[in-house]
């Protein structure tokens, strides 16, 4: 299904996101939140102030990824405007863009470097070296680590991959500055915790801590950016 909207889709129009959140996120207790905010009283209280994080998933495909490549270290202005212009020229085609030279990705505003990962990564697709959608079937360290693999895919987007692509509830992007500084808030921290600090203050969170990292970036988004979770 390359190139498709693969997201899998419960009764009622539930995504896997939704259903793992909610319902079951296969542990044997119930939707990871409610399993999350029985381990931590500071989670169950947001919970309670703010309401659960919204949906935001997204499709296991290249689009997802290639996304989180072009908006690495540039504003979201110009990201959109990128792949606005990627788009417009045909190169969000995984078939084209692994045909492409750097040069001819290059007219779309991508450095050589990026344009490089992009063809790449898109070459892995076609190959069927990579396989984005059945990354779901493995265990969440053997995803990061082919993620990570991949030129130009860092711990972090390869986290961010699992959590909203995949629905990978333990997935930790714990170097994220907004989580770090909602974690800061969660805890009545004096300082923001640093990447380290963060992996142990999750401990018990696991292995739900990608729920967690769903319900920090919602508190931040209320506390700090005042904006709706999927403006962060």
């Amino acid at each position: 299904m390359v190139g498709q909207f693969n997201r899998h889709w419960y009764r009622g129009g539930m995504t896997d996101m939704h259903h793992r959140l909610f319902t079951d996120a296969g542990h044997g207790e119930g939707g990871a939140l409610a399993a999350l905010a029985a381990r931590d009283a500071d989670i169950a209280r947001t919970l309670a102030a703010y309401g659960p994080p919204p949906d935001r998933s997204l499709p296991a495909t290249y689009d997802t990824l290639a996304r989180a490549i072009v908006g690495q270290q540039v504003s979201r202005v110009a990201a959109t405007a990128i792949m606005k212009r990627m788009q417009a020229q045909g190169l969000t085609s995984v078939e084209v863009t692994a045909s492409q030279t750097p040069e001819e990705m290059m007219a779309a505003g991508l450095s050589r470097r990026k344009a490089e990962y992009l063809i790449g990564i898109a070459g892995e697709i076609v190959s069927g070296r990579l396989d984005l959608a059945g990354l779901a079937g493995m265990p969440g360290q053997a995803v990061q680590d082919r993620l990570v693999s991949l030129r130009g895919v860092g711990a972090w987007t390869a986290d961010n991959f699992r959590l909203f692509a995949l629905a990978d509830m333990d997935a930790w992007p714990a170097n994220d500055v907004a989580l770090q500084e909602a974690m800061r808030r969660l805890k009545t921290l004096e300082n923001r915790p640093g990447q380290a600090e963060m992996e142990t203050l999750a401990t018990s969170w696991q292995p739900y801590r990608g729920a967690g990292a769903l319900v920090l970036w919602h508190l931040y988004a209320i506390e700090v950016r005042k904006v709706a979770i999927t403006d962060i």
